[in-house]
């Protein structure tokens, strides 16, 4: 299903029409009563659009599409962007598949987003370095797919074609300043950040493990995985903590890697402890005094808890301070 959010609609078709957002509201309600319930609130808004020739998802004249203009359920993406980083490639082995998948994560003037590669082919091209961090790569006939983390990335399928620093595009930026800013926490708004603070509290409460497949690594359902279909899961970690930097704190979510990061443990082993001890928390309250007070370095995304109202993150990368660099830094901090 393609998903944009209902206020993007109204906002693209008041910026071509002049309309109100009141005006624009009413008129969704009202088709949405017209079509008697047969469509939902933003399948009444795309028909709103579409009536007022508002073009919800935007190529360029080139066909190729801007980061900021890809939604999940996307298909036959066309873009170009640049490579930011290249990540590890994994291996993955179940009782009817087994093999690797790899990933980079991709920029343009408009946005940054991630591509997911299953073929050997395309895993080859990253592992040999054909494609390296800083080229710019022309990527067609993709998938979109939401991301587990939110925001969207980009599946290439058997085909998807790349070109890698081609002649026939327009120039992408280099991109030398950092695509994420660091933030003092009382700072902070809803968006992407990095923080540096200390854990000075873990929580204890909530499912500290969720089932996930072990090829893609998404969350599934009664070990059901929305891309691969029946599988045999394995267990992934959760854990929440609160991180302060002194101007402020805020709540940080970790999920899988991170979590394992955080608390220095693989989910496997983790959870055969929990399971000796017959105790959810074991692991969190056994590495508890190692944790508390140590000082981290989070990026991820910031949004409104919608229970609490507070801010919190999505941790999506953790690391340790380094002297060095968080000595240049200082020269700089405000």
């Amino acid at each position: 299903m393609l998903k944009i959010p209902i206020n993007e609609i109204v906002e693209k078709i008041t910026s071509k029409t002049g309309l109100s957002d009141e005006v624009i509201l009413k008129k969704i309600e009202e088709k949405v009563t017209e079509l008697a319930g047969l469509v939902s609130k933003d399948g009444a808004a795309h028909i709103v659009a579409n009536e007022f020739g508002v073009q919800l998802f935007k190529s360029s004249e080139s066909g190729l599409m801007l980061i900021k203009d890809i939604k999940p359920g996307l298909k036959l993406v066309s873009f170009v962007a640049r490579v930011l980083r290249i990540y590890p490639t994994k291996e993955f082995k179940t009782p009817k598949r087994e093999g690797k998948v790899a990933s980079l994560s991709v920029a343009d003037e408009t946005g940054q987003m991630r591509i997911v590669f299953w073929d050997t082919n395309f895993i080859d091209m990253l592992e040999k370095s054909t494609i390296k961090e800083g080229d710019v790569i022309k990527i067609t006939n993709c998938y979109v797919k939401e991301s587990q983390m939110g925001g969207v990335e980009v599946h290439a399928s058997n085909r998807t074609k790349i070109d890698i620093n081609p002649k026939d595009v327009k120039a992408i930026p280099e991109f030398t300043k950092p695509t994420i800013e660091r933030k003092k926490i009382k700072d902070l708004n809803e968006g992407e950040a990095e923080i540096r603070g200390a854990v000075v509290y873990l929580f204890e409460t909530g499912r500290p493990f969720f089932e996930v497949c072990p090829t893609c690594g998404k969350k599934t359902v009664e070990s059901v995985c929305q891309t691969h279909n029946k599988i045999i899961p394995k267990q992934s970690m959760v854990v929440s903590a609160i991180i302060d930097d002194g101007t402020g704190n805020i709540r940080v979510v970790f999920f899988g890697n991170r979590a394992e990061q955080l608390l220095k443990t693989s989910s496997d082993d983790a959870f055969k402890l929990v399971k000796e001890h017959n105790d959810d928390f074991y692991v969190i309250k056994d590495k508890k005094n190692k944790i508390l007070g140590k000082e981290i370095i989070c990026e991820g995304r910031v949004s409104t808890n919608s229970f609490s109202g507070d801010l919190e993150m999505i941790c999506n990368k953790i690391s340790e301070p380094n002297p060095l660099s968080e000595a240049k830094r200082l020269l700089t901090w405000k």
